[in-house]
């Protein structure tokens, strides 16, 4: 029994062999399992009036130290506030401007720290209008990554008290910012002030997700605060889809690239992206779902709301009927209509025949990859071509095409890097009709 196993262990070793040996050894890209959680809403609890502590009682923390890049940068969005329509939303936002920079030193029993009181005369608001409030204020600055997600409230004599609360103390919220304006400065260091908008947008794409790692284990807050943060993807490099778009967003506006956050819903998961406006045109785009176990691609790099949509449940935008507790709401959605700036029309190839044009097409992209030293080249098929038909004219007979693509390639490169025109890794995603091809080099 022993003899014939090892017999049948010695067969299967072979064939895994001769698999592996086969020139054009082909992988299916699955996209990871990710929990795609977003990090509750802000909540209201009730507090018990007290007298305002003095400002001395607070640590004022420098809300003037945001790094900037120094090209031609555009403020921090201010989508969310724009969304608000009520007078005393606006004053308390405004105000929170000032009050999440003061930071009491003194622990609470629940372990966070108070944030100076705010008062809203004349009105005796609403929790849900506080709570749209202060979402629409982190909502336009995520740089402010040290709120927690509660709040507590008061009201009394036609006047309405707030306070925030932070989960670091002053003086921990200082030495943590600072440590995420060095962060920031070295990822804009990639940029040049002759960057277009999609130029640095992409720049900055590959930088986080180069830094950035998804943490898989993260479910919840109680697992930490900085992976839903801007400072836990930039400083720490690990994070969850809030963190990977807070990071985004404020990396693209410093850097000139109008962005914004938009929630809604990824495999049925809580989730969060970006929209990024470019030209004429706004785009969206998902960093987390572009960081895959092969270091980062583009599949989800500046799409329509069509092609969003395919996997994405986008959350409707603010009003009363829309509202929740727990911002299952949009502040701001523009269409998403164009193309024009994703990366497969931009720097990969989209394919809609297969004919001698498309040969040509194909072997002068291969070409101005590897003249770059690149290692991955980006195919879409188009609605009017079958992704099975394309995969198999180009991969089918051990990859036969691609090979013979490939050396046509090579009898132009002339800087060395030369092409092994029988060995590729490819990557394909039938459910978003895209295939990336690895390219190896002599």
């Amino acid at each position: 029994m022993k003899k014939a196993l090892s017999g049948f262990l010695a067969f299967v070793l072979l064939v895994l062999v001769g698999v592996l040996a086969v020139t054009g050894t082909m992988y299916v890209l699955k996209k990871t399992q990710k929990k795609t959680e977003v990090k509750d809403s802000v909540q209201g609890i009730e507090i018990t009036p007290q007298k305002n502590e003095s400002s001395s009682d607070f640590s004022r923390i420098d809300s003037e130290s945001l790094a900037s890049y120094d090209g031609e940068s555009e403020k921090i969005s201010s989508k969310g506030f724009e969304a608000l329509t009520d007078e005393n939303e606006k004053y308390l936002y405004e105000c929170l401007n000032d009050s999440v920079y003061r930071i009491s030193d003194e622990v609470d029993e629940r372990g966070r720290y108070k944030t100076e009181l705010v008062e809203v005369t004349g009105a005796e608001m609403e929790s849900s209008a506080i709570n749209t409030a202060i979402n629409a204020f982190l909502y336009d600055n995520p740089q402010i990554f040290w709120m927690d997600n509660y709040f507590g409230y008061y009201t009394e004599d036609n006047r309405t008290y707030v306070e925030c609360y932070s989960v670091l103390s002053g003086n921990q919220c200082e030495l943590c910012i600072n440590k995420l304006n060095k962060g920031i400065e070295e990822m804009l260091s990639c940029i040049t002030a002759e960057d277009g908008k999609y130029e640095r947008e992409r720049k900055l794409h590959d930088k986080l997700l180069e830094k950035c790692s998804y943490n898989k284990d993260v479910t919840s807050l109680e697992d930490g605060w900085q992976y839903f943060s801007t400072y836990g993807a930039i400083v720490d490099g690990q994070a969850v889809c809030e963190g990977y778009s807070k990071a985004m967003m404020l990396l693209l506006n410093l850097a000139g690239v109008e962005t914004t956050t938009v929630r809604g819903e990824g495999e049925s998961e809580r989730h969060m992206w970006n929209l990024v406006s470019i030209g004429e045109n706004w785009y969206h785009l998902d960093a987390t779902w572009d960081d895959d176990d092969e270091g980062y691609s583009y599949d989800f790099f500046n799409l329509s709301d069509d092609r969003i949509r395919a996997d994405h449940v986008i959350d409707p935008v603010l009003s009363e009927e829309t509202y929740t507790d727990n911002f299952s709401y949009n502040f701001f959605l523009p269409q998403c209509s164009s193309n024009e700036m994703s990366y497969y029309n931009v720097e990969g190839l989209i394919l809609n025949s297969v004919d001698s044009s498309t040969d040509d097409s194909i072997a002068g992209i291969i070409y101005n990859k590897a003249e770059k030293g690149e290692q991955w080249v980006y195919f879409m098929v188009g609605d009017e071509l079958s992704y099975d038909d394309f995969t198999e004219y180009l991969l089918g007979n051990d990859a036969d095409k691609l090979s013979e693509l490939a050396r046509r390639a090579n009898d132009y490169i002339d800087n060395g890097n030369k092409l092994n025109a029988y060995s590729f890794k490819n990557l394909k995603s039938p459910d978003r009709k895209t295939i990336r091809i690895g390219l190896v080099y002599e």
